[in-house]
C-alpha cells in the first residue's frame, strides 16, 4: 500500500474556492526511494524523486494555494480565503508594501536592476485596491531606491538604499496626500549607512532599521559598506540612534510582536555578491530577540526558525502574533511559541517569488517577483492596533 502523504481536510474546507492541501508530517518523515533537493527549492519543485507516488504528491502540491502543516493554520486562514494574482509585473524584485487604509491603496516599489534607470528608481507604485488601477508616483523631492515601508499615524515611513555616490541610505517620512517627503535620518554621527533594507515601528513610534549590503551588492550604491550589516534603533522623539545588533551575514526584514516585547529578524547571508549568487551554506535564519523596557537594547537571541526552502525576506507579525515571512515560493506562517511553520500561502510556483507583504484587516497583499497577490477572506484579523 502506498503511503498517504495527506491528511483529510476538515469538512468545511472540502468545497473552497482556493485549493488546499494538508500534509501528514508522519508520512513525510520516512520517504521511499531516492530523493534530493537544494535548500533553495521548495519540496514540490524538486524533480529528483524515484518513487512515482511521491512524485505525483509533490506535483499536486505545486497546484495548491494554501498548504497546511498544522491544524492551527485552518483556524487562522479559514475556508473563505482566496488568493488572486492582481498585478502581473516583471520578474524582478518588488518590495516595500504599505496598505493605506484611508484611501484603500497599496504603496510598493520596483527595486533594483534590471528595472529603473540602470537599477535606480526615483518613482514608486500606487495600486487602487477597488479598481486595480496601477500608477507611478514621485515624491517631492524624489525618493530614490525605497526598500522598506511602514504605515503609521497616517504617514508612510520609508527606508532607502540611497544611490550611486550621491546619497546614502535614509529614513524618510512621506505624506500620502501630498507626496511630500521629509528626510528624518541619513547618517550615524557622520557615518553613512550602507543602505537600508527594511524597518519596523512600535506603538510609540520608535524605529528599528535594518542596514544591509543588498544595495551595494546590486550596484545601487557605489561605496563599500562602512560596517557589517546591522540593526539601528532610532528613538522617535529625539531621533538619536544606536546599533543594537550586527551580523556577518545580511540584515533583511524586521518585525515586532504585538506586545512590543519581541523583535524578529531574518539573517540572509545566503545572498553573496561579486560574484552574485545564493550560497546554501550562508545564513538563512529567523532570529528572535527580547526588547528591553528602554526599547534600545536587544537580548536573549534565539533561533526561531529556518525556512523550509529559500530564505526569509520581508517579515510581518499579525495582531495575534503569527509571524508571516516571504519565503520564495510563498509566505510561510510561523508559530511564535514553537517556531514551527504551520502553513504556507503560495504564489503559484515557477518564476513567481514572494518577497514582502502588508496586512489589511482580514486580508493581505504579497509583492515580489511576478507582481502583486491579494489574499482575501482571512478568518483572523491581521492588521495590528497601531
Amino acid at each position: 500500500m502506498e503511503p498517504s502523504y495527506f491528511h483529510l481536510l476538515p469538512s468545511i474546507f472540502n468545497n473552497t474556492l482556493a485549493k488546499w492541501a494538508y500534509i501528514s508530517s508522519a508520512a513525510f518523515a520516512n520517504l521511499p526511494g531516492t530523493f534530493n533537493r537544494s535548500a533553495m527549492e521548495a519540496p514540490w519543485a524538486t524533480e529528483s524523486i524515484s518513487d512515482n507516488g511521491l512524485a505525483q504528491t509533490l506535483a499536486h502540491l505545486n497546484t495548491t494555494d494554501f498548504v497546511a502543516y498544522d491544524p492551527k493554520f485552518f483556524d487562522l486562514i479559514g475556508p473563505n480565503a482566496t488568493i488572486d494574482h492582481v498585478q502581473k509585473l516583471a520578474y524582478q524584485s518588488h518590495e516595500s508594501p504599505c496598505y493605506i487604509k484611508e484611501t484603500n491603496q497599496l504603496f510598493f516599489v520596483e527595486w533594483g536592476p534590471p528595472g529603473g534607470d540602470g537599477g535606480i528608481h526615483s518613482w514608486q507604485y500606487l495600486l487602487d485596491i477597488e479598481t486595480n488601477e496601477l500608477r507611478k508616483i514621485t515624491t517631492s523631492p524624489p525618493t530614490y531606491n525605497a526598500h522598506g515601508c511602514v504605515y503609521y499615524n497616517k504617514s508612510l515611513y520609508v527606508v532607502t538604499d540611497g544611490y550611486g555616490d550621491e546619497e546614502s541610505g535614509a529614513l524618510v517620512k512621506i505624506d500620502p496626500k501630498t507626496w511630500e517627503k521629509q528626510t528624518l535620518v541619513n547618517n550615524y554621527l557622520g557615518q553613512p549607512f550602507a543602505g537600508f533594507n527594511d524597518l519596523e515601528m512600535d506603538w510609540e513610534g520608535n524605529f528599528w532599521l535594518t542596514d544591509s549590503k543588498s544595495g551595494w551588492g546590486r550596484g545601487i550604491t557605489k561605496f563599500t559598506p562602512p560596517t557589517n550589516p546591522s540593526i539601528y534603533f532610532v528613538e522617535h522623539n529625539t531621533l538619536r540612534s544606536k546599533v543594537v545588533w550586527t551580523t556577518t551575514g545580511n540584515a533583511n526584514g524586521v518585525a515586532i510582536s504585538p506586545d512590543g516585547k519581541t523583535l524578529y529578524v531574518p539573517d540572509t547571508g545566503v545572498s553573496t555578491y561579486y560574484p552574485r549568487h545564493k550560497d546554501p551554506y550562508g545564513k538563512r535564519e529567523l532570529w528572535a530577540f527580547d526588547i528591553s523596557e528602554s526599547r534600545s537594547v536587544l537580548s536573549n537571541k534565539r533561533l526561531l526558525n529556518n525556512p523550509i526552502a529559500y530564505f526569509y525576506d520581508g517579515v510581518r507579525v499579525s495582531r495575534n502574533g503569527w509571524v508571516f515571512a516571504g519565503a520564495g515560493d510563498g509566505v510561510d506562517v510561523i508559530d511564535p511559541q514553537t517556531g514551527f511553520t504551520v502553513g504556507s500561502i503560495r504564489v503559484g510556483g515557477g518564476d513567481n517569488l514572494a518577497v514582502s507583504l502588508a496586512f489589511g484587516e482580514n486580508e493581505l497583499w504579497i509583492v515580489g517577483r511576478g507582481g502583486v497577490w491579494h489574499v482575501k477572506g482571512v478568518w483572523e484579523r491581521l492588521a495590528r492596533e497601531w
